[in-house]
Formats: structure tokens, sequence, C-alpha cells
């Protein structure tokens, strides 16, 4: 097969280099439009575009609702060697970040991260609330940063556990109690009794933990602070009365004393083994800010680390089944222990 001229391989890399960064562009150019450029014939440009899918696997496709081709993969970089003096422009600007900006590189990530999440309300009750905050925030931007959403959809993605049901009417409605500082009566569902009953008190602060949101109120009746999970409030009526700022009340403090957020007096050291298959997924996120890996020989580890409560730690361990065993404390190792014994005579039922 004889060999193309050097002057040949030259123009056919720019014509390439011209396609290319017309496609990077959004143009949407046709085989057409780059025969009409080059003054050349429909069927070389349409080999041009063939040689460019199939030579430098360019993610070329036609999109019809714009009459032109487009890259399935908006990152892609076309190589062709050293292009001529005309062409060395568009191979410059052929690696398109996927994000302008002239913010730092810490805030530009806290804004992915956010358009990332955003994206991941939309099945919640927060849908309507998140995006407009989003875009308030981008607009404020303004002009000093743009991105590719189709390029970050490849980079960041956020996989995040179903939320919990919520009545916003309910949650906005505790918000307006804290900032009037009116006493309210909550209808609310305790789950251990089953049964809906009247807690008068007066609300002070609405936190999120572990994916659930909880009131800290002083409750009347106990005449003590308390914790109230959100989504078992049913109602809540306003008294039209004012009490006065707990000014002894600080929800850091809270958290340490309440039973909810830690349900011991001294922290208790947790150890756990897991296997060579279960370490892997524990070397990929910290597990806890007080924790202690020791490494073993044949791919496992022993960690180790502090905790106030037990609360979804049982559930935790015991999500990574037979590749990973309680080592201290006892107590908790015969939890497991316990747990596993009633699913075992479940099973065996049938």
């Amino acid at each position: 097969m004889p060999h193309k001229s050097p002057a040949k391989r030259v123009e056919q890399s720019e014509r390439l280099n011209w396609f290319h960064q017309q496609v990077a562009d959004g143009n949407h150019p046709t085989a057409t439009r780059l025969a009409e450029h080059f003054n050349i014939s429909v069927s070389t440009a349409q080999k041009d575009i063939e040689f460019l899918k199939k030579a430098h696997r360019a993610p070329l496709a036609y999109d019809r609702k714009h009459h032109g081709f487009r890259y399935t993969d908006p990152l892609f970089i076309l190589e062709l060697g050293e292009p001529s003096p005309e062409a060395k422009p568009a191979a410059k600007r052929a690696r398109k970040d996927p994000v302008e900006s002239g913010l730092e590189q810490g805030e530009l990530v806290t804004i992915l991260v956010a358009d990332a999440l955003r994206k991941q309300y939309r099945t919640s009750p927060f849908n309507d609330s998140v995006r407009s905050a989003f875009d308030k925030v981008a607009a404020l931007l303004g002009e000093s940063a743009s991105y590719d959403r189709e390029s970050l959809d490849r980079i960041i993605e956020l996989d995040l556990e179903p939320f919990p049901t919520l009545d916003l009417g309910i949650f906005d409605a505790l918000l307006k109690a804290i900032a009037w500082r009116e006493t309210v009566v909550l209808k609310y569902f305790s789950g251990q009794k089953a049964t809906v009953t009247s807690k008068p008190c007066d609300p002070l602060h609405v936190i999120n933990y572990k994916d659930n949101w909880y009131l800290v109120a002083f409750c009347h009746e106990k005449q003590d602070y308390r914790d109230f999970l959100v989504n078992r409030i049913l109602s809540i009526e306003f008294t039209d009365t004012n009490f006065q700022p707990y000014t002894n009340f600080k929800i850091e403090k809270h958290k340490r004393d309440s039973q909810l957020f830690r349900g011991m007096e001294s922290p208790v050291e947790v150890v756990m083994e897991f296997d060579k298959f279960a370490a892997h997924w524990i070397r990929l996120r910290p597990v806890h800010k007080t924790q202690k890996i020791i490494e073993r020989a044949d791919g496992s580890l022993e960690i180790s680390f502090k905790v106030y409560s037990y609360e979804n730690l049982l559930r935790w361990v015991l999500s990574f089944g037979e590749h990973a065993r309680v080592l201290a404390p006892l107590d908790l190792q015969e939890r497991v222990h316990k747990t596993i014994s009633r699913m075992n005579y479940l099973y065996n039922r049938f």
C-alpha cells in the first residue's frame, strides 16, 4: 500500500484538528461543513471523520437535535503529534477543563460537591429548598465560574442513603417556635409505647444526627431536656406563651450528656477484626476519629476506637457478615452473638 506524502499527512492533521475543535466547542460540525471549510469533497471529509473515529477512537456521535456531531465524552483529547502552525492554537485549546473559574481549589471542590448534593436531594422533601439555595449561590458567582455538567457527572458522584420522610410544614413550624421562643404542644408518637401523647415543651434546637432530625427541647412533663424525633411529631400547637432564654443550655454540652448521642458515662474501647475482603472497605473511609488500625501480614486488619454508645454499631458490624468479628468488649460481643442466634432460630423454623 503506497504511503501518503508528508504534505498530505499535514493537511489531514489540520482538517482533523479543526473538526475536533469544532466538536469540542459544541458547534456540531458536519462532513459538509468540513468539506466547505477546506475545499475538499464530501466523501474525503467523511473519510476524515471515519479516520478520526477508528484511528484516534474519537467518541463521536451524531446529534439529531443539532444536526451535527458531538462527543459522548467531553474530556476527549485529540493527539495527532506535532500539528502545523495553523492548527497549534486549536490543539492547545483541546484540553478543556470541566471547570473554568477564578475560585481557589478548595472552594471549587465545595461548589462541585454542593451541586452533586443538590442532585441527590431531588427525591427528598428538601428538593425545592436546596435547588433554590444552589441557584442563588450560582447567581452570586456570576461569570466568575462556569462548568460542564456532563463532564462533572463523570468525575463526582455521591451515593447517599434514602432520606427519612419529613413533613416540611412541621419542620418550618419548629424553626419559627425556636426563633420566637414560644412554648408549643407536640402531638408525639412514642415508638416504644406505640401511643400518641401530648408533650408541652420549650423548643431550643434542631439537630441532624445520623441522617435523622431531632428537636431538642425542655420538656414540661419531665422538667428536663429531651430529644424528640421530628418525623414522629404529628402536629404542633402554638400556645402564644413565650419562655425566657435558657442561658444554661449549650448544645454541645447537651450532646455530651444526652442518652441519644452517647448513652455511657465514659468511653468504651471497641476492638474488631476484619478479614482481607472486608479490610479493603475499612481502609477506604475512616470509621471513627479515634480509630487505630493494626495491619496484618495476611491482608486482614484490627481496628479499635472509643465510643459513648453502641447505637448503630451492632447493625454496622453485622452488615459485614462473616467477614468481621468483635473482639472487645465482651458485652458487645454477647449482643452480636445473641442477634446471630436469634436470626439462626428464625431461619431454622422453615
